[in-house]
């Protein structure tokens, strides 16, 4: 005979007392409840010409695949590059641990002049910029160092230079100077082929916005975990 289940009718369990489902952790026990624990974003504007490396320093970093906007190139860029960035890229980096989670992201700017007004668009509360710079190709650094100072003075955020295809530290300092960058300002020559160089960069970026903090004292500790993960990822790397 099929049982009398009624729509509104009471869970009860076999012996006959009040049903309660089980609570989260008890049906999930290997999955941790973190809403009660922090959560802070960390937010990172990659800049600079066409074929600096922003792309590549974004992807050496992001624990998540890269959302870019890669159309083919024509003309004369199509001997450089095959493909380019009309919109952003945007990757992620993040961590959780018993504090909570913080999640560093990074966008991507366009390195060409007619997409310049993507820029505006993603600049908006951001903790620190990284120019990305061809140490190898003078004739971008002139069109790089306009927009360069023409962000920095309308964001009044930290700034680190990331002097790529470059070795040298002197001429990476000349080469950034040349852009407008202040003597205070981060410098890096770098080969952003290498992870590691990638993580060193953001890690001065991190570090410069820590040195020029603006948010309230609580936002030190994220900061802090976030360059501390990234120098443990280095050394398991090595």
């Amino acid at each position: 005979m099929t049982p009398d289940v009624r729509a509104d009718a009471p869970d009860v369990a076999p012996d006959g007392s009040p049903f309660a489902p089980p609570a989260a952790h008890e049906r999930h026990p290997d999955v941790h409840d973190t809403r009660e624990r922090d959560h802070q974003v960390v937010k990172l504007l990659v800049t600079g010409p066409f074929n600096a490396g922003k792309t590549t320093l974004i992807a050496a970093i992001s624990h998540t695949g890269v959302v870019d906007t890669d159309v083919a190139t024509t003309g004369d860029e199509a001997r450089t590059k095959p493909r380019t960035t009309v919109a952003m890229d945007f990757g992620t980096y993040s961590i959780t641990d018993d504090e909570g989670r913080v999640e560093l992201l990074m966008f991507g700017t366009p390195g060409q002049a007619r997409f310049a007004f993507m820029t505006d668009v993603m600049k908006g509360d951001v903790d620190a910029v990284i120019s990305v710079v061809d140490g190898s190709d003078e004739s971008t650094h002139a069109d790089a160092g306009r927009a360069m100072r023409s962000l920095i003075a309308d964001l009044h955020a930290p700034l680190v230079v990331a002097v790529n295809r470059c070795d040298d530290a002197d001429r990476a300092r000349r080469v950034a100077r040349r852009l407008g960058a202040l003597s205070s300002e981060a410098v890096l020559p770098c080969q952003l082929i290498r992870p590691d160089a990638s993580r060193d960069v953001v890690v001065a970026a991190l570090v410069a916005a820590l040195e020029r903090l603006e948010r309230p004292d609580s936002w030190r500790p994220p900061l802090e975990r976030v360059i501390d993960a990234l120098h443990r990822s280095a050394a398991v790397a090595a």
